[in-house]
Order: C-alpha cells, then sequence, then structure tokens
C-alpha cells in the first residue's frame, strides 16, 4: 500500500506529496524543516516552510517516526544502530554518511526504540 502524504506548509502556499515510507528523517532550521527521502537510492532533501512541531502532528499516526532530538523526526525503519557515549548518543542509518544526534533527555531504555 503507498502511504502517500501532503504535508502542507504553515502559510498554505506550499505543498510536499510524498511517500511516507521513502521518508528518512526530517530536521528544523528556524521557520523550515528539510525533509530527506529515499529517491531510487540517492537521498534528496526537500525544504518546506513549516515547524517541526506541525509536521510531528501529521506524522502523529505512524508509530515509527519518532522526536529524538529537539530538531530532528527520524524514521526507525531507516536507523540501524546507535553510537556514542554518555557525552553523546547518535543515530546511524545505511543512507547517511553522517550521524543524527539524540536528545540528552532520552532515557537509556528509550533510545531502544529508535531503531528496530
Amino acid at each position: 500500500s503507498k502511504k502517500v502524504i501532503t504535508l502542507l506548509s504553515d502559510n498554505k502556499k506550499d505543498a510536499i506529496t510524498l511517500n511516507i515510507d521513502n521518508l528518512i528523517y526530517l530536521t528544523s532550521k528556524k521557520n523550515y524543516v528539510s525533509l530527506f527521502l529515499l529517491k531510487n537510492d540517492i537521498v534528496i532533501e526537500k525544504i518546506i516552510r513549516k515547524t517541526l512541531t506541525n509536521i510531528a502532528l501529521d506524522l502523529k499516526k505512524y508509530k515509527y517516526f519518532i522526536k529524538c532530538h529537539k530538531s530532528y523526526i527520524i524514521n526507525t525503519n531507516y536507523m540501524k544502530s546507535i553510537s556514542g557515549n554518555a557525552r553523546g548518543y547518535y543515530l546511524n542509518s545505511d543512507y547517511l554518511d553522517y550521524k543524527i544526534p539524540i536528545s540528552r533527555s532520552m532515557k537509556k531504555d528509550d533510545l531502544k526504540t529508535l531503531i528496530t
């Protein structure tokens, strides 16, 4: 089943339509959110003017999207492992050549929920 959703920008002027299963993670920069999607095995970035809080509401029904940091929401299906130490933990994905930070406020037990 294609899980296609449309995310509307906060000013209602723009929209991004995507298959939710292609969304690896999202990160916020001020009033914008960057969405990182897998397309033909290549990671592409799309930007929408919207707050991460509002996008989190759009993604609420998809339980595999978790806010792991104040400016990151990840798709747990793409996260492979956790690295780091008490000073800071990070998520690793086979599709990314960099790590995604995990908030220090996340409890150790909750970290397991970030990888499938």
